[in-house]
């Protein structure tokens, strides 16, 4: 394996490690699964132009049955409510609500700062690089997922 390519895995495990301490340092003494807190986030970062279960299984990688599982206990401790589309019934638009707008902003704010503070002594050309190579890098990742399932069915 090329240098580049083992860093790229040891440095997504780490980020992966600082992000579910920053998530837990935020969230403080409320118990919340991995998924929960996706929910809050998704909710608080694309609402509400992307505001359904099947929003946040496409976009964070989670299966629908285990969204639906974090939408249900989310819902029932009145940290979101739920609305049918007035154009298609099937359809529920998700917006946090109560507690869950306090919990979403302060791990927002946690995970800034922590964005924040990886960004340092790094300029913005180099970040726009950056971003610009994750995205086409997510993109692959998708493709690949998408393979991978397929494969599995």
């Amino acid at each position: 394996m090329k240098l580049w390519e083992d860093s790229l895995f040891v440095d997504a495990l780490k980020l992966e490690k600082l992000y579910r301490s920053c998530v837990r340092e935020a969230v403080g003494s409320i118990r919340l699964t991995p998924n929960e807190i996706d929910v809050l986030l998704f909710l608080s970062c694309n609402a509400p132009h992307h505001d359904t279960a099947t929003d946040i299984a496409a976009a964070r990688g989670i299966s629908k049955a285990l969204v639906a599982r974090s939408v249900d206990c989310l819902h029932r401790r009145g940290f979101l409510e739920g609305e049918r589309d007035e154009h298609d019934r099937r359809i529920i638009h998700l917006r946090l609500c109560g507690e869950g707008i306090e919990i979403a902003e302060q791990l927002q704010q946690k995970c800034g700062q922590v964005a924040s503070q990886l960004q340092q002594g790094i300029p913005a050309e180099e970040l726009k690089a950056v971003h610009t190579i994750i995205k086409k890098m997510r993109r692959n990742l998708d493709t690949v997922l998408q393979n991978t399932e397929r494969q599995v069915k």
